[in-house]
């Protein structure tokens, strides 16, 4: 069970980052038009890297899936939730409620009592 925490990790940071990625280069699209500088805007590298991020992630995830039972892999996926709002707080200056944290919290609690 602890190698697959581990790799639950692993597969989580990879999830967040791309996360974090996403939120830059969606950013950096401009306002929606039907032209082609619109859709050349969705060609921006952290987009790309983006996407290269969620399919390592989803290979580890295949391989979890493979190895693991599903009812104790995919609850551990949303380890992914304390990674995201860390990267939100700390590289996207964004504020995160006592409540927020508070449902973090009861994520946790209940991976832990899957993890079990």
């Amino acid at each position: 069970m602890f190698k697959l925490i581990i790799i639950a990790i692993i597969q989580s940071a990879f999830l967040a980052v791309a996360q974090y990625f996403m939120k830059i280069g969606v950013d950096r699209v401009v306002d929606y038009s039907m032209s082609w500088v619109f859709f050349k805007s969705f060609l921006n590298w952290q987009l790309g890297f983006s996407l290269l991020l969620y399919v390592l992630g989803m290979f580890i995830y295949l391989y979890m899936l493979k190895n693991y039972e599903l009812s104790v892999v995919y609850p551990l996926t949303s380890i992914s939730y304390i990674f995201t709002i860390l990267i939100a707080m700390f590289l996207l200056g964004e504020t995160v409620s006592v409540v927020r944290w508070a449902g973090i919290l009861l994520v946790m609690l209940g991976v832990g009592l899957i993890a079990r």
